[in-house]
């Protein structure tokens, strides 16, 4: 456990430079704040490459890190607010560096009874973190994104998964539609939702296994692109006087455990 009394410690330097989206992507890691986060990062599938604390939080901590041999760091608040900033009501008592998990295309379940979910083009940050929070809740093998939506790693996203970041893979996908086709081609079947589309979810057959459940762009839905390379297209109920669709986490959400229940 050591001291850090200033910005210029190695250590602190490259946390803090984790503030910055491009560091974030050339390094592969991110920040987790709150005491919480940290713990769940702790006892997470996710590489933890250092923690800051508080000191009233190291005791906490350190039995955790020690069983990891992850470096501890005990930060005074001044730091540790450069580090997570302010614009949250909530005190921050400990962060932590996380090693992004990615999973590539070859990694995807094409087998046995894995559910997916795949987001095209999601702008809103906490949308994404929700996006990720659903899916693992729902027991998704993979969360596939396309990497013209919002960083997951940023500290909306992040805090608005709850955890489930360090413990969902993410697939980032250059390009949605391609990963699709070639998951289709492997055996996966593909269902897209659509406000227009002939079926509602639940008069379709989303037992199937393996499965990935395609939503779009928030204003925009899904690119013509994507929606070619699904194998069927679904729909959830609105009444007819009320708002024309949902927000792209419930639907989720909705056609997730939909999908649950008729695999039970």
């Amino acid at each position: 456990m050591d001291q850090i009394s200033g910005i210029k410690h190695p250590a602190f330097c490259d946390a803090l430079a984790l503030t910055r989206p491009a560091e974030r992507q050339r390094t592969g890691c991110y920040l987790v704040e709150t005491s919480n986060l940290v713990h769940q990062a702790l006892r997470s599938p996710s590489e933890v490459v250092s923690v800051f604390a508080l000191p009233a939080e190291t005791a906490a901590l350190a039995p955790e890190c020690a069983a990891r041999s992850v470096p501890l760091y005990v930060v005074g608040s001044g730091l540790l607010n450069k580090l997570v900033g302010t614009g949250y009501e909530t005190a921050v008592m400990a962060a932590a560096v996380v090693r992004q998990r990615a999973l590539a295309e070859e990694g995807l379940p094409a087998q046995g009874e894995a559910l997916m979910l795949a987001g095209e083009e999601i702008q809103d940050p906490r949308n994404v973190g929700v996006l990720i929070r659903t899916a693992e809740a729902a027991g998704c093998a993979a969360l596939l994104l396309s990497t013209n939506s919002a960083e997951p790693f940023s500290r909306a996203a992040v805090r608005s998964t709850t955890g489930s970041i360090l413990r969902l893979p993410l697939c980032l996908c250059p390009d949605l539609a391609a990963t699709l086709r070639r998951l289709r081609e492997r055996g996966v079947t593909v269902v897209a939702s659509s406000a227009h589309a002939p079926a509602l979810a639940y008069s379709s057959a989303l037992d199937r296994r393996p499965l990935v459940i395609v939503v779009g762009n928030e204003t925009a839905g899904i690119s013509p692109a994507v929606r070619a390379e699904a194998s069927e297209f679904v729909a959830l109920p609105m009444a007819p006087h009320g708002a024309s669709s949902l927000n792209v986490t419930v639907a989720a959400g909705i056609l997730l455990y939909e999908a649950v229940r008729q695999h039970l």
